[in-house]
C-alpha cells in the first residue's frame, strides 16, 4: 500500500483471496485491478461499510493517554503560529 491507501492487485489475486480483500475493503481507499498487467477496474466499499468501520473507532483514545486536551493543543500549534489550528 501507498501512502494514499490504494493497493494495486492483479484481478487472479481478487478471485483467489476474496474473502481477505473484502474484508479489508473498508480500510483501503480504492483497490486498483489489473488485467494483463494494467488498469482494468476500480473495486471501494460501500460509504455504509466506510460508516460502520469510523464508528467502531470513534472515541478509541477516549480516557486512554492521548485524551489529553494540554496535549493536543501543542501538537496542533505550529512553530510559527501564535495560536493553535482549529478543527
Amino acid at each position: 500500500m501507498n501512502g494514499s491507501l490504494s493497493k494495486i492487485i492483479p484481478i487472479t489475486e481478487l478471485r483467489r483471496n476474496f474473502g481477505k480483500i473484502s474484508k479489508n475493503l473498508a480500510k483501503t481507499d480504492t483497490v486498483i485491478l489489473t488485467k494483463g498487467g494494467k488498469p482494468f477496474a476500480l473495486l471501494k466499499a460501500a460509504p455504509e461499510e466506510k460508516r460502520k468501520l469510523l464508528a467502531k473507532v470513534a472515541g478509541v483514545w477516549k480516557e486512554g493517554p492521548l485524551d489529553n486536551d494540554i496535549l493536543w493543543k501543542k501538537g496542533l500549534k505550529k512553530k510559527s503560529r501564535k495560536s493553535p489550528i482549529s478543527l
